[in-house]
């Protein structure tokens, strides 16, 4: 169960962090809307604007050596993913409370996490001050809020980055059409939990919830952000023809029934792969390809004002 408090006599310095580019650029629009709000109802906060990728995550882990009450995000999922790894890598005793006010194109974890996606109503849950812990997964040293995932689902997401035109779940189905005309072969893969079980085969995909939103679509309808554990779907290898025929499930929300996909719950385990992949992260790509991948849950580990218990 999520934990809540309402935040008593904190310095309550903030420091929003915010990415104009979000939504290829829709963001600088947004950015000026919440900070004349937050200015309006008396706020003092410090503005920070991202300028190159990292940026984010570079300004969060400054504020929580400062150890800032309060850290807003305005902007994607990319940007929250920065700020979350920021705060959460750096492994100090002191993590600011974390605000999101969405401005991205699919904005999966504030949905998630049922905040509301209005600028005025996100920005009232912050000020309300109350604040629930939810959980961050971690691959690798990487931390992740919504899902993590690599063989070809990795694929479509690095091509989903270059869709600009494209907003929700299209900007990622339109690149999976194309990633699934090409697929060839998949990736032998052995997945091992912390309390013994096993999963080997050749996989087209592995998907790694902490929410249940990924890509603009309900994913892994299952996976809760507050609840303790990490959802893993390995979806095998298959034919061009049978993977298209996934799609409707995945709008249905019924992947889990089909013969060729297999879900576990764990809090950590291992995979190892016979060749690398991609990882991606949050929608965004990781550095790097992968043979070997440790998954772990952190609970509980970051405070995020309002959700879905307000």
């Amino acid at each position: 169960m999520p934990a809540w408090v309402r935040l008593h006599g904190m310095d309550m310095t903030a420091l929003i962090i915010a990415n104009e580019h979000a939504n290829w650029g829709a963001g600088r629009h947004r950015v000026r809307q919440a900070t004349e709000f937050l200015r309006r109802q008396g706020w003092d906060f410090s503005l920070a604007v991202t300028g190159f990728p990292g940026h984010a995550q570079e300004l969060a882990a400054a504020a929580a050596a400062q150890r800032t009450a309060t850290v807003v995000v305005i902007g994607g999922d990319g940007t929250v993913n920065e700020v979350i790894n920021g705060l959460v890598r750096s492994e100090r005793d002191y993590t600011p409370c974390v605000g999101i006010i969405p401005a991205g194109s699919s904005n999966d974890f504030s949905k998630s996490l049922g905040l509301p996606q209005d600028l005025e109503g996100a920005c009232r849950a912050i000020l309300k001050g109350r604040v629930r812990s939810v959980d961050v997964g971690r691959a690798g040293v990487h931390c992740f809020a919504s899902a993590s995932c690599a063989g070809y689902f990795a694929r479509v997401a690095a091509r989903s980055l270059e869709a600009r035109r494209l907003r929700g779940s299209l900007r990622y189905v339109l690149p999976a059409l194309g990633v699934i005309r090409e697929m060839t072969e998949g990736w032998e893969m052995e997945v091992r939990t912390e309390d013994g079980r096993v999963y080997h085969g050749t996989y087209a995909v592995l998907l790694v919830g902490n929410a249940p939103r990924f890509g603009g679509l309900t994913m892994l309808p299952r996976a809760r952000p507050d609840d303790g554990v990490l959802v893993g779907l390995l979806i095998e290898m298959m034919s061009r023809w049978e993977a298209l025929r996934l799609i409707p499930r995945v709008y249905r929300q019924a992947l889990d029934g089909h013969r060729r996909v297999q879900r576990f719950q764990a809090t950590s385990f291992s995979v190892t792969l016979r060749r690398p992949t991609q990882l991606c992260n949050d929608g965004e790509m990781v550095p790097g390809v992968f043979e070997s991948i440790d998954y772990r849950l952190l609970p509980q580990r970051l405070p995020v004002y309002g959700g879905a218990r307000e």
